[in-house]
């Protein structure tokens, strides 16, 4: 019989719904996350799957009268979180073995002590830990957790089939572009996100005014800051930065596969998923050292550099760096060769298999 196990996260990113469904191969999973939406992001972007959401009254209801004892074990995505605290501390007083999840990390010192007492008692309590990547571990000790029950799984969205076996030609990448109605005779350097204060896009559009008008700015993603960004690109008569709304995954790696950089200008990011993307189609990456996902996969002059966060002249020279270096084919094959291990296969695996570990002790 397999072992029946109690998912809770935020809300249903694609990844998170996407993992759970891998988790039923080896488990019975009853999945639940707070809201069917949130973050500012579109929609669209969320996925639909067999779950619970707890803005729901009825599944709420269904939520608050569950026997915890009749699991073997708690999945807490997000513990930091009003439910997922409540989570966490139940399985303890139930005793009933829970995980804990960190992607990634804000490099930000918040000073609760509060807080961090109550992370500090959550995260030693818990069965295991599972870390997005090196960062997440060193988060994981700081709060006291047992090196021996933390488990570096790679956060990643991607399928094996999503990173590309070698980076497109200049032809191949000429095709996709006049099918997408990009410049073909333009270098294209690609971010990729809301467009939200903390992704900083309006200061990169004014650094970009000092760039080659040869060289083009695509941004893809949308949102609330849209008109504030369309008055930068006029006021600046920016004829080489292009604004493109939210595009589905199919269509954005098309994107990304007709691009020769990716730029990513943001305040922080708890990990950033969309470096993994870029890489994954062959794009050398320029980004802020608040990106957590640079920080575990960038190796400067290797796939991409790092930049001081708000210093967006230094990272547009960056970008320029990329694109005139006489290496750059070796960077954007460095980019594939770093991202190929960053599946969603490994992170369950790596997940399911510590679940199974401990749960048999």
């Amino acid at each position: 019989m397999k072992k029946k196990l109690l998912f809770l996260s935020m809300y249903p990113a694609p990844y998170r719904v996407n993992i759970i469904d891998r988790y039923r191969a080896d488990f019975d999973v009853d999945a639940y996350f707070d809201a069917y939406s949130g973050d500012e992001r579109d929609e669209k972007w969320f996925r639909q799957g067999d779950y619970r959401v707890l803005e729901n009254e009825a599944d709420a209801g269904v939520f608050r009268d569950l026997d915890l004892k009749s699991y073997d074990a708690a999945l807490v995505f997000e513990y930091s979180t009003s439910k997922g605290v409540a989570l966490a501390l139940r399985s303890k007083r139930k005793k009933v073995p829970y995980f804990i999840n960190c992607d990634g990390v804000i490099l930000q010192k918040h000073g609760n002590l509060l807080k961090d007492a109550l992370k500090r008692f959550l995260i030693k309590g818990a069965a295991g830990c599972f870390a997005g990547g090196e960062y997440a571990k060193q988060y994981f000790l700081r709060f006291g957790a047992d090196e021996k029950r933390i488990f570096v799984h790679g956060f990643t969205e991607l399928e094996e089939d999503d990173i590309l076996p070698a980076p497109p030609s200049r032809e191949e990448k000429a095709v996709i572009r006049q099918k997408l109605g990009l410049p073909a005779d333009k270098r294209i350097a690609v971010a990729v996100g809301r467009f939200i204060g903390l992704k900083r896009y309006e200061h990169l559009i004014r650094a970009w005014k000092d760039m080659p008008r040869d060289d083009v700015l695509l941004l893809i993603g949308g949102g609330n800051m849209e008109e504030t960004y369309n008055r930068l690109i006029q006021e600046y008569r920016l004829d080489n930065v292009i604004l493109k709304g939210f595009e589905p995954k199919s269509s954005l790696f098309e994107y990304y596969k007709a691009c020769d950089v990716f730029v990513h200008p943001s305040s922080y990011e708890a990990w950033g998923l969309v470096v993994n993307e870029a890489m994954a189609c062959g794009l050398p990456v320029a980004a802020s050292d608040r990106c957590i996902a640079g920080l575990e996969l960038i190796k400067d002059g290797v796939n991409g550099y790092l930049a001081q966060m708000g210093d967006e002249p230094a990272l547009c020279s960056r970008v320029s760096q990329i694109l005139d270096s006489d290496r750059y084919h070796e960077m954007a094959a460095n980019a594939l060769d770093t991202i190929r291990p960053y599946t969603v296969s490994h992170m369950v695996r790596v997940q399911t298999d510590a679940i199974k570990e401990i749960l048999t002790k």
